[in-house]
């Protein structure tokens, strides 16, 4: 009978080696785990710094503003580009003006030569005329 206790004993025994052994398995898988965990931690604990340096540096107010500046900055570079457009096309038409006004001078000179020599050869042809008539 001792030994069939002795056998109970033993088989129980390597029962409990086989559990114990489970069990210090399960325990390395658990702090491989919690390892993991930790270093998600640490991940999770420096995207909170960044994200609240990010909030101090701009905040979402700050931001929607910016977004506006820039659009109405677009608007007025537009309007300005347009502004440019309209003022070469005066100094295009002014250039035009300048040439007709030049062409109108010409003329003026010219009539007003031209009518001074007419008005010479009137004045010499009566004078003449005179002479020949008293």
């Amino acid at each position: 009978m001792a030994d069939k206790d002795y056998t109970l004993i033993l088989s129980h025994l390597e029962k409990l080696e086989g559990k114990i052994d489970g069990l210090a398995s399960e325990l390395q898988q658990t702090n491989i785990e919690m390892t993991r965990i930790a270093g998600m931690k640490h991940a999770l604990n420096d995207l909170k710094a960044w994200k609240e340096n990010m909030d101090s540096i701009v905040n979402a107010d700050d931001l929607r503003d910016i977004k506006k500046t820039i659009k109405d900055l677009k608007i007025a570079v537009e309007t300005i580009e347009d502004f440019e457009d309209e003022v070469k096309s005066l100094k295009a038409s002014k250039e035009e003006d300048r040439k007709e006004i030049y062409k109108l001078k010409t003329f003026k000179t010219k009539a007003v030569t031209i009518g001074s020599v007419l008005f010479f050869l009137l004045t010499a042809a009566l004078t003449v005329v005179g002479w020949f008539l008293s």
